[in-house]
């Protein structure tokens, strides 16, 4: 099995496993990489924001938009994204594996921001309370 390296400062990625899903954390700066689908899966857990023990440091962003990070599993550039939300985070993703990095604290962001429901939503549901 490689070693992974942490995209962001080169630590290693240890791997850590929450109800049966496994990620990898970096045991430098804290930060996680979620294979394709297990930042979708554990969203959905209760406490899995657990596995983020890290936390956010804002002054770290600039220098990483400005410099390309690499997918610790396919060695290419990742796809930096901003999701605009009650929590706006900058996170990046693979183009070629859809693997997620999250820097420290931002899973928990990520995970808040799906926690509640929408404002569109709460107005359907408004709506349709209010139908008959």
């Amino acid at each position: 099995m490689n070693l992974l390296r942490c995209p962001k400062c080169r630590g290693k990625l240890e791997p850590i496993i929450y109800e049966n899903i496994e990620v990898d954390r970096c045991c430098q700066c804290r930060g996680i990489w979620f294979d394709s689908s297990e930042a979708e899966n554990l969203k959905k857990l209760r406490g899995s924001e657990k596995i983020d023990i890290g936390e956010l440091n804002s002054e770290n962003h600039q220098e990483a938009l400005e410099t390309d990070i690499i997918c610790p599993h396919c060695n290419i550039a990742m796809i930096k994204l901003l999701d605009i939300d009650k929590h706006p985070i900058w996170y990046e993703t693979c183009p070629q594996c859809q693997g997620i990095w999250f820097d420290a604290g931002e899973f928990k962001k990520f995970k808040d921001n799906f926690s509640h429901p929408k404002l569109l939503s709460k107005a359907l549901n408004l709506f349709r309370f209010h139908k008959k």
